[in-house]
């Protein structure tokens, strides 16, 4: 079950397409490109937090397009191989209490009392990833916190933040390396059937928080709604899309010197402010932060007009405030300090979460980015 990437051997294979279409331009992952589903901000967010780090958080209620969003663009990226798709869809359960219903277990009853390693879906997409490293799969795991997610989570995110193989709980010590081409989306309802995600988690993910306009909800009560547009990429945009991945990934990034230090005097700023009451970013964060803005940078139609402000404030509302959470005595001060910060640097997005953990730490004295 070990998977190695393809050796040089396998790469020297002579290609299987058409010469003529070999001498074509290679492909490109444009946003200008995309259908016209992908023209919406969250969904831009979406694709730059992807292009930054494999594993993605979308909360919002329930019935905002979370889900269909990140099957939109799985179905948009997908490739089909002789083993299958690279996207897969699996609803979380209650009953997810460890991690075999991520990777599996062995059954000694199996094959007939001889044993055998009973595999997932989702391992088995593990497994298609690493048979095919340069195109995406999309893992996307539906109301992922129906479970405490650390129960059934904490083996599989560690082994995606080092990369590292994973063992399997199997007589024989088959082991399966971790894909770098894998991206795992989880969508997130807050109410009293769901758990709270530890700081853990949320640090090692973007949080995307869908809030649809009131006038596109009220509209519907026309009974009508625009035609959202079905379409698959181009041939070798998927490929393009985990080589970008892979260049924001080692490091890539071509802002100047003077973004460069706007964005350390900023989250600077932010830094002093949450340290204060514990809830500062550490290597990790930052690295991450980068990551984002050069994603962003790299996705922008114009270079020369590029928006450093709306950059820097999706990651301080997605990376660092989803960790913010306690009650009046600890957040008061702390959220009237980030919120003058928004305002003299122009945070619109995040100052916006801020009043609204204002507002409600106001009414029941504790607050929480979810």
């Amino acid at each position: 079950m070990y998977i190695q990437p393809k050796s040089s051997a396998v790469q020297s294979v002579e290609p299987t397409k058409p010469a003529e279409q070999q001498a074509g331009p290679e492909a490109t992952f444009l946003l200008s490109k995309l259908p016209s589903t992908f023209k919406g901000d969250f969904s831009r967010r979406f694709i730059t937090s992807l292009l930054a780090k494999p594993f993605v958080i979308l909360t919002g209620n329930s019935g905002t397009g979370k889900t269909r969003i990140a099957l939109r663009f799985a179905k948009y990226l997908e490739e089909t191989f002789d083993d299958g798709k690279n996207w897969l869809l699996v609803p979380v359960g209650a009953d997810w209490t460890d991690n075999t219903k991520i990777l599996g277990f062995y059954n000694p009853l199996a094959d007939g009392g001889k044993g055998d390693y009973e595999k997932t879906d989702i391992l088995k997409l593990i497994e298609k990833a690493n048979a095919h490293p340069t195109s995406p799969f999309f893992l996307i795991l539906d109301e992922m916190n129906l479970s405490h997610v650390e129960r059934y989570f904490a083996d599989f995110l560690s082994h995606m933040e080092t990369g590292e193989d994973m063992h399997l709980d199997d007589p024989k010590g088959e082991i399966v390396r971790f894909p770098s081409n894998l991206f795992v989306v989880g969508t997130v309802n807050i109410d009293e059937t769901t758990y709270m995600f530890s700081p853990k988690v949320l640090d090692r993910a973007n949080v995307i928080e869908f809030r649809p306009k009131k006038e596109d909800v009220i509209n519907l009560f026309d009974g009508q709604s625009a035609k959202e547009e079905e379409k698959k990429a181009e041939e070798g945009v998927p490929e393009a899309f985990v080589k970008l991945v892979q260049e924001i990934r080692d490091g890539k990034c071509l802002l100047s010197a003077n973004q460069i230090d706007e964005i350390k005097e900023i989250f600077g700023q932010i830094y002093d402010k949450l340290n204060k009451t514990g809830f500062e970013f550490a290597y990790r964060t930052t690295k991450e932060i980068r990551q984002y803005i050069s994603a962003s940078y790299e996705l922008s139609k114009d270079k020369n007009d590029f928006n450093l402000t709306q950059a820097e404030d999706e990651q301080l509302l997605q990376k660092v405030m989803p960790k913010i959470h306690g009650n009046a005595k600890k957040l008061k001060t702390l959220l009237e300090s980030l919120s003058e910060i928004c305002k003299n640097n122009g945070l619109i997005l995040s100052e916006e979460k801020i009043e609204q953990m204002q507002t409600r730490l106001l009414q029941v004295q504790y607050a929480s980015y979810m």
